[in-house]
């Protein structure tokens, strides 16, 4: 009986969530195309996140608020909230972040390359409650409120990147909120703090 639930819950799941292929090219890619974002990745990327969960699904580009979309096109115009391609490591190999959830929780995990290997990093987790529903902050007091993901990631600026010199971090931030950024080292995610 309970098989049948969970089944149930993630068709539903999957059903509003970006599409991860395996890539043609054996690169990570993210294209945008009619409004929809598809992650394509290498076929042993992808085989590394089944491996580290096989339930994570990447979150969906319309579950979005415009005002966080908005944000995203400032920082990175060709960006998406829940993805970004970079070489996390600075090992001259480009890695994947991405932003998703299972059943449980919700994940920031970084898919990085080394040595012809692939290896899935869970960087942060939370918990959020109906995460897709949440009633966002608003800045412009004369517009209605939005809701949607509150949560997105982007390659790390301002003195976070100083800090890190030539390798990227990544930044995890929600909209109207605080930001944690975080490098990864020795196959783990370590965050990065300022003194």
């Amino acid at each position: 009986m309970i098989k049948p639930l969970v089944a149930t819950l993630l068709f539903s799941t999957l059903c509003n969530a970006a599409p991860v292929d395996v890539s043609k090219t054996d690169m990570a890619e993210v294209v945008i195309k009619d409004g929809n974002a598809r992650i394509s990745l290498p076929a042993e990327a992808k085989k590394a996140l089944i491996n580290w969960n096989p339930e994570f699904i990447v979150f969906d580009l319309k579950d979005y608020s415009e005002s966080v979309l908005n944000l995203i096109k400032e920082v990175e115009p060709n960006g998406v909230p829940m993805a970004f391609i970079a070489d996390l490591d600075n090992n001259g190999e480009k890695d994947i972040v991405l932003l998703g959830s299972d059943l449980h929780r919700q994940y920031a995990v970084a898919l990085t390359k080394k040595d012809k290997t692939w290896q899935a990093v869970e960087i942060h987790s939370w918990t959020i409650a109906n995460i897709k529903s949440t009633v966002l902050p608003k800045i412009d007091k004369s517009k209605s409120a939005e809701s949607g993901i509150p949560l997105y990631v982007l390659p790390a600026d301002g003195e976070h990147a100083k800090k890190l010199g030539k390798k990227i971090g990544v930044q995890v931030e929600r909209y109207m909120g605080s930001a944690s950024v975080y490098e990864i080292k020795d196959g783990k995610a370590a965050q990065v703090i300022l003194q």
